[in-house]
Parts: structure tokens; sequence; C-alpha cells
């Protein structure tokens, strides 16, 4: 957990955000306020370090809180996804029970789906299958028109930036990442030599 435990405390005190939690939400501002409760057995928010220290001017005692950066991922795990949906597409729907888009489409006689937990996995699809849910814009729920609209979002973002599963996007930022693979893989062949 990422967050420290001063505002997992803080978020289990504060009810109501100004607006109404959703059925599915509950269990989990239950175990927010459960953890919160019983010093947080399961999760493990960071605990600042107290440090002491004599300030050389005044001779005065001061505690001073380190609180340790949190460790988070810096690249985005995005999995495959199907490819080329777009020929057999039917629609595609955020629901909002499961907080997921949904892409249904045809192969032949079966009818298969597609469950996108993040918008973000929408990147790994084909030029045809983003232009196709580009085109198609996507459904859902008056009251989920927020969540809804960050997957139609990036889907405009990728059609029109030309991001997609079918080429690497022309970024410094991914010749650099590509070098420091590059980088790592070779010290890891040297390492296994010696």
């Amino acid at each position: 957990m990422s967050l420290p435990w001063w505002d997992v405390e803080e978020l289990s005190k504060v009810r109501t955000l100004g607006y109404e939690i959703r059925k599915n939400e509950v269990p989990m501002w239950g175990l927010i306020k459960y953890e919160s409760l019983k010093n947080f057995h399961h999760w493990k928010p960071h605990y600042p370090k107290k440090v002491r220290r004599v300030n050389p001017e005044t001779g005065n005692e001061e505690t001073i809180l380190h609180v340790k950066k949190p460790r988070v991922m810096k690249n985005i795990p995005v999995p495959k996804m199907e490819q080329e949906f777009y020929k057999g597409f039917v629609c595609w729907v955020y629901s909002g029970l499961s907080t997921e888009a949904v892409i249904t489409y045809r192969v032949e006689n079966e009818v298969r789906e597609i469950f996108l937990y993040d918008s973000l996995w929408l990147m790994n699809c084909s030029a045809k299958d983003i232009e196709c849910l580009f085109v198609n814009k996507i459904w859902f729920k008056a009251e989920d028109r927020e969540q809804a609209m960050q997957f139609q979002r990036v889907v405009s973002v990728c059609f029109q930036k030309g991001i997609n599963a079918d080429n690497k996007w022309n970024s410094k930022w991914r010749k650099i990442e590509e070098e420091e693979k590059l980088k790592r893989e070779r010290e890891k062949k040297e390492g296994t030599r010696r």
C-alpha cells in the first residue's frame, strides 16, 4: 500500500465525499474501516521513522518524521489483447456493477467478450480495432458517465496519436527505455559469466 497510515485512518473516518457509495464499493469501505480499527493487520501502510536531532544553533532537540517513498510500478503491465475484433464488432458497454468495459463481438456463430479492467489496456488493440472503438462510442448508464468516458478518452488519444499494438509509438522515453533494457541484459550476461 502506498498510503501512509494517517491517510488510511482519515479515509475510514470520512464517510461521505459528496456522493453515494455504490453497492460494489461497500465491501472496500468496510475493509478500510476494519484495517484502521485493527491496527492494519493485513495492509502495511507507511509508518514514519522518528529521527531526533539537536539544532546546533539553539541546542533544542527536535523530532523529525521521515517517510520512505512508496514503491510503485514504473511501467503499467498491459496484457495481450485479442486482435481484429472489429470484423465482428457488436458493441462495447461500461458495466457499473463490475466496473469494467466489455467489448462484444462475433466470430462465425460464436459471441465473444473482452473484459477491460483498466482503460490503458486499450493501447494494446490493433489500429483497426482502435478506429472501430473510436467510431462506435461506448454505451453506459448516466451514473457511470465519468468512468465510461475514461475508456472513451483513451481510445480517442490512441486514435489521434496513432498509439496501438501494431506500432511502437515514437517517443524519446521509448528509446531510452529500450536502451536501458539492453544495458540490463548485457549486465546480466556479464554477471552470469563470472
